[in-house]
């Protein structure tokens, strides 16, 4: 086998072994913690520390299911969190375009995985719900 044939397997065996290592360690409510908390509250109720200095009050992450009839929209809250699709027709938000965020971050390795961190922080927001 030729030698650049085996550096670039290496390569790849050392770049799906990081990815896998990333998806396992991988923490929605670190990234609640990190993204989410100083404007929608540590029990996403709207309420963290710069919420008041925002033109618009953050949204109670709590009740998501209560304003949708009962029914977790999980698609909407995924383009909400990723910003790069307009997720309403309501305007613009006031929110971080937080799929560009997290797709350049160091620690999500590339779109795909940082759209699985969107995804985790969906299902996060879940189990916020009635709270």
């Amino acid at each position: 086998m030729r030698a650049w044939a085996i550096a670039s397997a290496v390569m790849m065996v050392f770049a799906l072994g990081t990815a896998g290592a990333w998806a396992q360690s991988y923490s929605a409510s670190v990234d609640y913690q990190m993204y989410c908390v100083s404007c929608h509250g540590a029990d996403g109720r709207g309420d963290g520390a710069i919420a008041k200095s925002l033109k618009k009050r953050p949204a109670v992450l709590t009740r998501i299911n209560e304003r949708n009839g009962g029914v977790f929209p999980a698609d909407k809250i995924f383009k909400a969190i990723d910003g790069r699709e307009p997720a309403s027709s309501h305007g613009p938000t006031d929110m971080p375009v937080w799929g560009d965020v997290l797709a350049k971050s160091s620690t999500s390795l590339g779109a795909e995985n940082a759209a699985a961190r969107i995804d985790a922080l969906v299902k996060y927001l879940q189990t916020l719900q009635g709270k």
